[in-house]
């Protein structure tokens, strides 16, 4: 793929599906990925770079530094055709808009549930994929913020941080991130829900605003982050997607090398993910999660395809919430908290308890079991 990534340029296109919700291109901006060197010589590799295509540093508006260095800036197609042909850049992509699907979760009380302990709910994903304490296991949750005071997370407010610019709140006002968090790791004492690793340390790394919007230079620019603090045995969950990126998907895969396992959204348009990053990526200590039911059914909703490494639950799925509150909810983003909690319970192990079925792809995916 990265030999090919020269020619890959993304022109500016209609809205397409990615993992949970929608991309498109955003006209006249890209992303430039230059070749590493020291974080010396890539600076002045960067400055060289503008000063010859006489680009003012006012059209910059993202840097970036950790396993991959480079900008954003608004470009010409002129000045992208001379970059792609310049030794120093690894990659040029064309910015991408993100947006969240509208969640499908609805508000539930935990008291009105048939599986509870002293007015704590056991979710029925989290009894079936099995869960423990994961007390100073660390998970980065790159979404769309987490209530930082929700009576049954542990966030790691030192560490967790805002990429939206002009906004430095990683508080959750949307829902996505603060569902995906409690999947993880909701406490286990006596309200709300259990997490797979209960009590687990999040780490919000917030990238969609209260609206659902994000862009692919926020995603890239969390997982860089991830890149540089993490340490091997952490986790990371992904529960997005866009357009298919080899910018993003060489980012992840760096991580993934560093012993960081990432937990990733396969997507919820019933399509091979094949074109949809970081979903497609095939590498080790990635693992790109799919749908199901609890009667062991593939969702229909579901993507799959060759990448998906696992199926976990994601069907009415019961969940942290913003506002303090609890949801039942549907999707992929849901399934994949499961797999990043059983990776942080195990240090990166995934066991099967057998397959699903009525897989699209013809192979069907194993079921995830702590």
């Amino acid at each position: 793929m990265a030999g090919c990534q020269k020619e890959e340029i993304l022109e500016e296109t209609s809205a397409s599906p990615a993992a949970s919700g929608t991309t498109q291109a955003v006209s006249g901006k890209y992303i430039v990925i230059m070749k590493n060197g020291n974080a010396t010589n890539v600076q002045e590799q960067r400055n060289r770079l503008l000063q010859k295509l006489g680009i003012n540093s006012e059209r910059i508006s993202d840097v970036f530094n950790g396993a991959s260095d480079g900008f954003t800036g608004n470009l010409s197609k002129e000045e992208v055709q001379q970059l792609k042909q310049d030794g120093d850049v690894a990659y040029v992509e064309q910015e991408q808009a993100i947006n969240l699907e509208k969640t499908t979760a609805t508000l539930f009380s935990t008291t009105s549930t048939t599986t509870s302990t002293s007015g704590q709910t056991i979710p029925w994903g989290v009894a079936r994929v099995g869960y423990g304490d994961g007390t100073g296991k660390t998970v980065w949750v790159i979404d769309s913020g987490v209530q930082s005071n929700h009576p049954d997370l542990n966030v790691d407010k030192t560490r967790s941080k805002s990429f939206i610019s002009g906004d430095l709140s990683y508080e959750d006002g949307y829902g996505h991130g603060t569902a995906v968090a409690g999947i993880i790791g909701a406490k286990n004492n006596s309200e709300g829900v259990v997490g797979v690793a209960a009590n687990a340390s999040i780490v919000a790394l917030r990238v969609f605003d209260n609206t659902g919007y994000g862009t692919l230079t926020r995603i890239y620019s969390a997982l860089n982050h991830v890149y540089k603090y993490g340490k091997a045995g952490d986790v990371v969950n992904m529960s997005l997607g866009v357009a298919a990126s080899t910018l993003l998907d060489d980012l992840v895969k760096k991580v993934a090398a560093r012993g960081i396992f990432v937990a990733v959204a396969a997507g919820n348009s019933y399509t091979n993910c094949s074109n949809i990053s970081p979903a497609r990526v095939v590498a080790s200590n990635v693992y790109v999660v799919s749908n199901m039911t609890s009667l062991s059914a593939f969702n229909p909703t579901s993507n799959f395809g060759a990448s998906v490494n696992v199926a976990a639950p994601g069907t009415d799925v019961q969940m942290t919430w913003k506002g303090s509150g609890y949801a039942t909810g549907n999707g992929t983003s849901y399934a994949a908290p499961h797999v990043a909690g059983i990776l942080a319970m195990t240090g990166g192990r995934v066991s099967s308890q057998g397959l699903v079925t009525a897989d699209p792809d013809g192979k069907p995916d194993p079921i995830a079991l702590k």
